[in-house]
């Protein structure tokens, strides 16, 4: 699962890790290190100290003046025995320590030549701008794409980074990265239940989607999921355009043992969930799982339906059910859903058979709304809550 995207990711950790040792291993950079100390220190101002020495008349310090340069040069000797002369001069001695100490010491800052190293935006990018096109082949959109890139710098760069960790501290910072991507908060489905029960009706939750992204099949697993938590269920069969939908999700409804509400075809699916609700309501059941009908946003008709069931039947949830293998043109697909009724929440279908899994950090990044639930096999029980961390630490192992 995730094989292609986790290749592409790994290939970024390991290339910004190499980024951060690539000057080499540490007995190399020690050896650069010593002669740039020498050389620093030969620079480092000294201090001077005043000393007292005692002078014999030849080596005492004389002003030669030009005009008087032949004359001196010519004249007769110092007489032997002349009184030495006592004065003071300004003395270097061979060791002189820097005036003003650095805060850091000079071993410190020869470890953290050996072992620390900074990343640079460019390195950044550099990773970002060969990896463009891999990362939309693995579904991820260019604005995730520009996100990661961002957070990554704000990780990354400038902040000094220890060779021995250099792997552990770069993928932190991928998985932190898409965490902040994926996580678009959550949904109490429980609490939501509860809530509805205190007020005398049932939680209506409606579906939403492109034709065949898996509606139908996914209701009838979430409908055994909810039974499964000792809740009762009523599924609406609001499907009333698609050939075979309502005895579809007819079976389903047999097998996991619910309810089922439906009209004839041609029906107002707006009319078929509102009936579903009231028996809901009348028997004590707690959840109505409402189908509709698979459109596009091009299909004025169907939108203008879809629009009229969330108008009269006011749904706790309305949820985009998203073909995770559908590739990019599963953002543009949440973009129009979102913008025509409002989603709540994803639930993405065949994430078991996805080698990409870039479309999971694209949707719910783009239309910024949490993914509730993930069909991971074609059985009524492979049907999981998504839970963004278990997908970050799946995507980077």
């Amino acid at each position: 699962m995730f094989g292609f995207l986790k290749k592409q990711l790994q290939k970024g950790v390991e290339k910004l890790a190499r980024k951060v040792k690539e000057e080499g291993p540490e007995e190399e950079v020690a050896a650069k290190a010593k002669p740039a100390a020498a050389e620093r220190a030969a620079k480092a101002p000294v201090a001077k100290r005043k000393a007292k020495v005692t002078l014999p008349p030849s080596e005492r310090p004389i002003e030669v003046r030009e005009d008087e340069a032949h004359e001196r040069l010519a004249g007769p000797a110092e007489e032997e025995g002349a009184p030495a002369e006592t004065m003071e001069i300004w003395k270097e001695p061979e060791a002189v320590a820097a005036a003003e100490p650095e805060k850091k010491g000079l071993f410190s800052r020869l470890r953290g030549a050996v072992t620390e190293k900074t990343l640079t935006a460019e390195d950044i990018d550099g990773f970002f701008d060969e990896s463009e096109t891999e990362l939309l082949q693995n579904n991820v959109a260019i604005e995730v794409s520009d996100f990661l890139r961002k957070e990554l710098k704000e990780k990354l760069v400038e902040k000094p980074i220890k060779r021995s960790q250099a792997e552990s501290v770069v993928l932190r910072a991928f998985e932190e990265s898409i965490f902040d991507a994926v996580n678009q908060g959550s949904i109490d489905l429980e609490g939501k239940i509860k809530a509805a029960r205190k007020e005398g009706r049932p939680l209506l939750v409606v579906f939403l989607g492109f034709n065949g992204s898996g509606k139908t099949s996914s209701i009838g697993k979430l409908a055994q999921y909810l039974t499964r938590h000792k809740h009762g269920v009523v599924v609406a069969a609001g499907d009333t355009f698609r050939a075979a939908s309502i005895e579809q999700l007819e079976t389903h409804a047999k097998r996991v043992g619910v309810d089922i509400v439906k009209h004839r075809y041609g029906a107002d699916a707006a009319a078929v969930i509102f009936d579903a609700v009231q028996h809901a309501r009348s028997t004590g059941l707690d959840v109505v799982l409402a189908d509709t009908a698979g459109r596009t946003h091009t299909d004025k008709n169907l939108m203008e339906e879809l629009k009229k069931v969330v108008r009269v039947n006011k749904p706790d949830l309305k949820i985009l059910v998203v073909d995770s293998l559908t590739g990019n043109d599963a953002v543009e697909q949440a973009r129009q859903f979102n913008d025509a009724v409002g989603v709540d929440a994803v639930l993405m279908t065949k994430v078991d058979v996805n080698e990409k899994g870039g479309s999971i950090l694209s949707v719910c990044y783009a239309i910024r709304k949490p993914i509730l639930f993930i069909g991971v096999g074609q059985g009524y029980g492979d049907i999981r809550l998504f839970k963004p961390e278990e997908f970050v630490k799946n995507l980077m192992e």
